[in-house]
């Protein structure tokens, strides 16, 4: 099912804004259901329905892509944890560091807190031209993810077309070349989005904030896990 999508205008700061890296700051509004464990967002700025990417209360959008560096796939719908999941490039100076950063600070507390087990870590690729597993595991002792965990994996669409697809039309965040788009230095700009998703597949909180340590992103996910 195609999603409403977007491209959101500078502005904030952190997760919500620098150059070529854009979003909107706070959680966004859901209408309840059943098949959460948290209340409504505070930040009520419009329904979930009214927004292009998956938000509270309503099911995550499955999808099965490479796990370049597990060298296996993964079923979004088929995973029997809680998920965190974002989407990212990593060539990005601007707020992917922070998406991806404020992940691995929760992978953290979740294995130090006895739930590595009980949840999963998906961070997407938008960029399969430059991120293959090479670079993507390069990447990942840059940020210091623990990959040994076995509870992250980085999910890489074939190619540009596929990522589009996915990314894009699927979970609803747009991402645009920009800069030098016909050489190897281009940019993107494109949401950031952080997605805490419950075992039964329903997105508790979306956050298109600043989130840099992953407080809230850890706050939310340790009251789901604990329920």
């Amino acid at each position: 099912m195609r999603r409403r999508t977007f491209l959101t205008t500078a502005a904030g700061s952190g997760l919500a804004a620098s150059a070529g890296c854009l979003g909107s700051v706070g959680a966004v509004l859901g209408d309840g259901s059943q098949h959460t464990v948290l209340g409504k967002p505070e930040t009520q700025p419009t329904r979930s329905a009214n927004l292009p990417y998956p938000a509270y209360g309503e099911k995550l959008p499955d999808a099965t892509l490479p796990a370049a560096i597990a060298d296996r796939t993964v079923s979004v719908g088929d995973l029997e944890t809680a998920v965190v999941m974002t989407f990212f490039y990593s060539h990005c100076n601007t707020v992917c560091p922070f998406l991806i950063s404020s992940m691995r600070k929760v992978q953290t507390n979740a294995i130090e807190g006895g739930y590595g087990d009980q949840v999963t870590f998906l961070p997407v690729t938008f960029d399969p031209a430059r991120d293959d597993a090479e670079r993507l595991r390069e990447y990942a002792e840059m940020m210091n993810v623990d990959l040994d965990a076995g509870n992250w994996y980085f999910l890489r669409p074939d190619d540009h077309e596929h990522a589009k697809e996915v990314v894009e039309e699927r979970y609803g965040v747009t991402f645009e070349k920009t800069g030098a788009t016909d050489s190897s230095m281009y940019m993107y700009n494109h949401l950031g989005l952080l997605l805490v998703v419950n075992a039964e597949g329903y997105v508790e909180r979306a956050y298109t904030g600043d989130d840099p340590k992953g407080t809230r992103v850890w706050s939310a996910l340790e009251t789901v896990l604990q329920a």
